[in-house]
């Protein structure tokens, strides 16, 4: 593998999904066990549309789209029900191949362009059926399928490999449950709050973690089978107390029982947290000053957290002195030094924001783009040409 002196941004182009023109996000992301780039190209502007399990190949290029996601559910797209047109950050992949991806509860019927969970959820032909899980291997076969959550979408899921079970949080009643893929039996834990978190991680030990309304990291226990709070808050702006201050997105650390994690929108702040020690370290705001209020998503937004080949923290942020355009960033975790490596764009139309990273066989890494038809992935070219080998795998959405 090549070694570098300095983070370099050499290229960055786009992978289009232009067979599906009117889809505006991909929000899940996951590089496979046979290298390639799997990605849920979804539909939230547009009513009566389905979600897609694709496929892309890095050495040829190669665009498959597996299945539609309603056709496996058996739930048409066109049938006047809010669709099942979004896989949110509930896409994973065991090791023997298998995909499994869930829906989520925001796509509008068809000829609507907005849907509310609240206002629908009696509506006697707008209602949503539910949360579809479907597991499917990479040539597109399915295997199952089964409306796990009736009238409920899947905000996000993690992957617990060795106990064969699925640990997932519900939208909007913000409800933790497991998932057995040995019974395909579902278990409500319950409620964990009014504020849905973005994201469940893991540790070695295949305990789950996520955080509480005002950002606490709880932890699931499943010897227990209960939750323990951990006395440990994710960090927040210093003008917040705390309140609302959910993760966004995380990412193992690729040689200890860590992880590294970015919080949702009020100040974007970076941070690592130890589960053997239990310490969290923040790192502040994820690139640029802290500001002393509220910002927009589009000026403040840090997502696509992942290590390069050269094990420094990558990630994309919207940056207001960029007039909110979206630059990669390099975090050194050794020195804690930032370099703005440059805009992530093609000529064609700039990145709205950025949900998903991962590192490919190539060595280059793939950021799962929301806010644009068609929707895309960048591919961003640091100057390697292989990926290095991580301890720790991502084994969540």
């Amino acid at each position: 593998m090549d070694k570098l002196e300095k983070p370099i941004l050499k290229e960055v182009s786009a992978i289009v999904f232009d067979k599906l023109p009117q889809h505006d996000t991909c929000w899940s992301l996951l590089e496979g066990i046979d290298g390639k780039i799997y990605t849920g190209v979804c539909g939230e502007i547009t009513g009566g549309m389905s979600a897609y399990i694709a496929a892309f190949e890095p050495g040829t290029g190669r665009i498959d789209y597996l299945t539609a996601i309603a056709d496996v559910l058996g739930v048409p797209a066109g049938n006047g029900q809010a669709t099942h047109s979004k896989v949110h950050y509930s896409m994973l992949q065991d090791d023997d191949g298998i995909i499994y991806a869930a829906t989520h509860c925001t796509g509008a019927p068809l000829d609507d362009w907005l849907w509310r969970p609240w206002n629908c959820w009696n509506h006697p032909d707008k209602f949503f059926s539910g949360s579809g899980l479907a597991a499917i291997r990479p040539d597109g076969t399915v295997l199952f399928s089964k409306i796990i959550l009736p009238k409920e979408g899947s905000r996000c899921m993690a992957l617990a490999k060795k106990q064969r079970r699925i640990y997932g949080i519900s939208y909007p009643r913000n409800h933790f449950f497991v998932f057995d893929l040995r019974t395909k039996e579902i278990r409500d834990i319950g409620r964990i709050g009014n504020i849905n978190p973005q994201c469940i991680f893991l540790d070695d030990r295949e305990n789950a973690f996520t955080t509480d309304d005002y950002g606490q990291i709880i932890k699931f226990c499943p010897d227990r089978n209960e939750f323990i709070e951990t006395g440990v808050s994710i960090p927040h702006a210093h003008f917040r107390n705390g309140f609302h201050n959910t993760v966004y997105d995380v990412t193992p650390d690729p040689g200890a029982n860590a992880v590294w994690g970015v919080t949702w929108n009020w100040g974007a702040r970076l941070f690592r947290y130890d589960f053997d020690t239990g310490r969290i370290d923040d790192f502040g705001k994820a690139y640029g000053e802290d500001g002393k209020a509220w910002d927009h998503i589009i000026h403040d937004h840090a997502g696509g957290l992942v290590f390069g080949p050269d094990r420094k923290l990558y990630f994309a942020a919207n940056l207001r002195d960029a007039g909110g355009r979206t630059h990669l960033i390099c975090f050194d975790p050794v020195s804690a030094e930032r370099h703005d490596l440059g805009e992530i764009a093609v000529p064609e139309m700039p990145c709205d924001h950025i949900a998903r990273g991962v590192c490919g066989k190539d060595g280059c890494l793939y950021l799962a783009e929301v806010g644009n038809t068609p929707t895309r992935l960048f591919k961003c070219d640091i100057g390697y040409t292989a990926k290095a080998e991580n301890k720790n795998i991502r084994t969540w959405g």
